[in-house]
């Protein structure tokens, strides 16, 4: 079986009659556009720009409020995002370019699967220990706006409440999360990974 023939199959057996993401080899090289990679491609790149725009915020956020605190808060999720923004550049860069795709196209896929399935899975393990950050440094973010925030912080029921928030907020933003990536990511590599699978088995 040639390539041609197991990317009909892999049409006529795994999509149903319709769905956009049904590509022949050809129809692939020439409207790169519509394919799973590039719209991976395209959606880390959305994902970076809203790293970027959250990096600004919380430097702007930063320069407002002094109290270390929150400036600890601020400073760590900034790295974090700076880290995240770097960390995707350069994965992307580091992918087949499309649509100019020299290399065959099974490592391509191999490539856009494998590395953005890594890159993915690392980002949620690492927002998990964000998450806490995040919500205490909005708690005291959200306290500062309305009382002296030492003052507040001498109370042992608002350091009660800041835990409380990261016990039930981290769990739900981290479900957020994945089903987000899902939407965003899931389906596509789970649509390379069918090709991917097809392919290999007429070599």
């Amino acid at each position: 079986m040639d390539i041609q023939e197991a990317w009909k199959s892999l049409n006529e057996g795994h999509f149903a009659s319709g769905e956009t993401t049904r590509l022949a080899v050809g129809d692939l090289m020439r409207h790169p556009s519509e394919s799973p990679m590039a719209k991976l491609r395209r959606n880390a790149r959305i994902n970076m720009g809203f790293a970027v725009v959250f990096a600004i915020l919380f430097v702007v956020l930063f320069a407002l409020n002094p109290h270390p605190y929150i400036r600890i808060c601020l400073g760590v999720l900034i790295l974090a995002y700076l880290a995240a923004v770097v960390f995707t550049a350069l994965k992307l860069r580091s992918l087949p370019p499309l649509p100019d795709m020299s290399a065959p196209l099974l490592t391509v896929m191999r490539a856009y699967h494998d590395q953005l399935r890594v890159w993915l899975d690392l980002q949620e393990k690492v927002a998990l220990f964000i998450y806490p950050v995040s919500v205490v440094g909005g708690g005291l973010l959200g306290i500062a706006s309305e009382i002296d925030l030492d003052t507040a912080l001498q109370k042992p029921a608002v350091w009660w409440i800041l835990g409380g928030a990261v016990v039930v907020i981290t769990p739900a933003a981290h479900w957020l999360a994945r089903w987000m990536g899902k939407i965003a990511f899931g389906k596509y590599l789970d649509q390379i990974k069918t090709n991917i699978d097809v392919l290999e088995k007429s070599e």
